[in-house]
């Protein structure tokens, strides 16, 4: 039986990864938000502890592709989340269905993982 072990850790920066930098690129392309440095702080910090946990962590392969969901969900809620700001720009029932999809799957990986059964 393989033991798979998902780091709580890589989840939480990648979230913020995306996070970030959807806002840094919302600050800079949408002209109805205002400026502010902490997205691009955030986005700094949050990828220099991300490479730290990197480089720190052996065997990561488990965490690869729930990394990437989260970072992707951090990239879509905060595309819902300027949606229901701002109105006006559209509708944000793709970000909000994909932020759904992609959570449920990671939900469903978090508390199933890939469980190898054998006879």
């Amino acid at each position: 039986m393989q033991e798979t072990n998902i780091s709580v850790k890589w989840l939480i920066y990648a979230f913020l990864i995306g996070l970030s930098a959807n806002a840094c690129f919302s600050i800079l392309t949408i002209s109805q938000t205002s400026f502010s440095p902490f997205p691009f702080l955030t986005l700094f910090f949050a990828i220099s502890h991300f490479y730290g946990l990197y480089l720190n962590e052996a065997n990561n392969e488990a965490t690869i592709r729930p990394a990437w969901a989260a970072f992707f969900v951090g990239i879509f809620s905060y595309s819902a989340f300027i949606g229901a700001l701002y109105p006006e720009r559209g509708s944000n029932f793709l970000s909000l269905t994909i932020t759904l999809i992609l959570v449920i799957w990671l939900m469903y990986k978090l508390m199933f993982g890939d469980k190898h059964y054998s006879a």
